[in-house]
């Protein structure tokens, strides 16, 4: 029975943990969806060496590209297409994952047929005013070939990959375009090219670019820890000073002369006068008679 009861919770236990993972697998799927743009040009340019039997030598809606054989002139014609795209909506450290021109082709020369065409990296910057158009030699250089792909007189929409192109766009790689040109820049050997031109004016047959990337995993920068502000220092209160003690003063003793004994003249002084000892000796005489008399009489009367 405990067997049997440890065997339950084990699977329980295998069960819980695979939700889990199938749970954290697909919150990991959803964080980074992919997300699909579309990017038109924000500068493009088509461009013959020769001038055309009708139209301009080069425009900004017209795009061809390929080589040729004039059919009235009999020269070799060059025909490029010049592309520039704003990568401004990919995020910044967004993972690409893909990258495709689509070109709209409605027209060729010198008839029905196809030819390989390439995809360039521009190596100049350039703008379509900026560059003098009727003269090749000022035509912006192009650099390696990026992907190649058939293109036939059918009409209608031809793509090339260039996922490597625009990754090194966002790496740090100048943008300065691309171009499409014949596969074999220098040659007639197809004797072949094509372009949008009869839908030129028509928004719905622009050159685009079909990305797809996902976003940029967040990274959570920790909060830094609360710094503590140190309390300010109490005023200081003035500390009263111990009393400065006061000088007692010493009394001064002061000076009791000591009484002056009465002396009897010294020998050779000057005497009291003789009145004087007379009226003493006067008196003296008298109490003696008095005391006397009263003696008398005492006796008497007993």
């Amino acid at each position: 029975m405990k067997r049997a009861l440890l065997l339950i919770t084990i699977a329980s236990m295998c069960l819980a943990w695979m939700s889990t993972s199938q749970t954290i697998a697909s919150m990991g799927l959803s964080a980074h969806a992919q997300t699909a743009l579309q990017i038109v040009p924000d500068q493009s340019v088509g461009v013959l060496s020769e001038d055309p039997g009708s139209g301009e030598r080069w425009s900004t809606s017209v795009l061809p590209f390929g080589n040729y054989v004039g059919t009235t002139s009999g020269n070799d014609i060059f025909c490029r297409t010049y592309l520039q795209f704003p990568l401004g909506g990919i995020p910044a450290g967004a993972t690409l994952h893909s990258a495709t021109l689509h070109v709209y082709v409605d027209d060729f020369w010198p008839g029905p047929g196809g030819a390989p065409m390439s995809v360039y990296r521009v190596a100049a910057a350039w703008t379509p005013v900026g560059v003098g158009w009727n003269d090749m030699g000022n035509w912006p250089a192009l650099a390696e070939s990026v992907s190649t792909g058939d293109v036939s007189s059918t009409a209608g929409w031809y793509d090339w990959d260039v996922t490597s192109l625009v990754q090194g766009w966002l790496d740090g790689t100048p943008n300065s375009g691309l171009a499409l040109a014949a596969a074999d820049l220098g040659a007639m050997t197809s004797n072949w090219a094509a372009a949008r031109r009869l839908s030129a004016d028509d928004p719905a047959t622009r050159p685009y670019l079909d990305v797809t990337y996902s976003e940029p995993t967040p990274t959570s920068t920790p909060e830094p820890p609360p710094t503590s502000t140190p309390e300010p220092p109490p005023p200081a209160t003035a500390t009263s000073q111990p009393p400065i003690p006061t000088a007692t003063p010493t009394p001064i003793p002061t000076y009791t002369p000591a009484p002056v004994p009465v002396l009897l003249p010294a020998t050779g002084g000057p005497s009291l006068s003789v009145k004087n000892w007379m009226l003493g000796i006067g008196t003296v005489l008298g109490v003696v008679s008095a005391l006397a008399a009263w003696g008398r009489g005492r006796r008497g009367v007993r």
